[in-house]
């Protein structure tokens, strides 16, 4: 008996072989590969907080100023708010020592929630402070929403820096016209910061106050947030402006695609399950009804396992869950509405006639 062979000449039964030889080696490699894989994101996340921390440092050349060292304890992107602790220390004539100041200071700040403005009162030992910053953002572009944050403060102490008498013109400059005068002096008296810089000490305040210089380092690391900062210009002098810009960490951005992903792939596999149970015999439309309830109500629990995710509504609903959700409903609805129609036609078959007996006719056995 002569083996049949394939028209490049090559026996049937050596390329089957061949091929099993393959898969068999494949998932040989398989095993060793994903050990590999799972110990390279072991690895990767290992020191996570690295690459999503932020550390932020300035220092003021002046004998006498305020350090102050911020750490972010917490963050609320739904209330739009980002919690600092602050811890004061005071150098050179201001402090009796490194808690304690020699003079009443005045610290300021532009905290969203509680006050604003914080008395260091001479000889009393200065607490660590809480201070609720203000943040801003779209939290319904997740996993990709970015936000950010100003926090700004300054220090004040009693009494005005003299300053040095203005120098007189000299001769070579020409006198300045009226109208000229007058543009400089509402530029003086414009009470309004440059837009993009924030304002903390008044007029009222620097007539019977001296700004002190400030000094700080800041470290922010919150799971699942990635930080970057910058200083930033205030608008005024003595005044100090951190800019921070917050987005989702990318080990959650992975995690959240992957959920995304999963839940679609799961809506699709129900949709051919379904597609193959109607056009296949009558008793493959009921089976889609064993996992169509159970992904029906699976499907948010599986959403909501995403880090952070904000409230139903946000884009990445748009994308993924919604769409899933809906195609497993529809699923659902056209299992149904199939199994009983088929059911139906079964039930409204008309049975056969049977054949009249002839009472007559002699039996066999007679």
């Amino acid at each position: 008996m002569e083996k049949q062979s394939t028209p490049t000449g090559k026996p049937v039964g050596v390329r089957r072989k061949a091929a099993q030889r393959l898969a068999s080696a494949l998932r040989i490699l398989t095993i060793p590969l994903v050990i590999v894989f799972y110990i390279a994101v072991l690895y990767y996340n290992l020191h996570e907080s690295d690459r999503r921390s932020l550390t932020l440092k300035q220092d003021s050349p002046a004998a006498d100023a305020v350090q102050v060292s911020l750490k972010i304890v917490n963050l609320d992107v739904a209330r739009g708010e980002i919690t600092a602790r602050m811890r004061i220390r005071l150098t050179g004539k201001l402090a009796k020592d490194e808690f304690t100041p020699a003079v009443n200071l005045r610290f300021l700040v532009n905290a969203f929630q509680g006050p604003q403005r914080f008395e260091l009162e001479r000889g009393e030992r200065v607490s660590p402070l809480t201070v609720v910053f203000p943040l801003v953002g779209e939290q319904n572009l997740y996993p990709f929403d970015t936000h950010e944050a100003t926090l700004a403060f300054a220090a004040t102490k009693p009494g005005q820096e003299a300053k040095p008498p203005p120098a007189p013109p000299a001769a070579s400059e020409k006198p300045t016209s009226l109208l000229d005068r007058l543009k400089k002096l509402g530029e003086t008296d414009a009470d309004e910061p440059p837009p993009g810089q924030l304002k903390l000490v008044g007029k009222t305040e620097l007539a019977s106050r001296t700004q002190v210089p400030v000094s700080f380092d800041l470290s922010a690391s919150i799971p699942g947030f990635k930080f970057d900062g910058e200083i930033v210009e205030t608008g005024q002098e003595q005044v100090t402006g951190i800019q921070l810009k917050l987005r989702r960490a990318n080990n959650v951005i992975v995690a959240s695609l992957g959920i995304q992903l999963m839940m679609v792939l799961l809506a699709l596999s129900m949709l051919a399950m379904v597609l193959f149970g109607t056009m296949k015999g009558k008793g493959s439309a009921i089976d889609p009804l064993y996992i169509a309830p159970v992904l029906i109500f699976g499907l948010p629990a599986l959403r909501d396992t995403q880090p952070g995710v904000p409230p139903l509504g946000a884009f990445s609903d748009y994308l993924s869950y919604l769409w899933a959700e809906a195609i497993v409903a529809g699923c659902t609805i056209i299992s149904i509405w199939t199994w009983i129609a088929r059911h139906r036609s079964e039930n409204e078959t008309p049975a056969p006639d049977q054949e009249p007996v002839d009472e007559k006719k002699p039996s066999q056995g007679s």
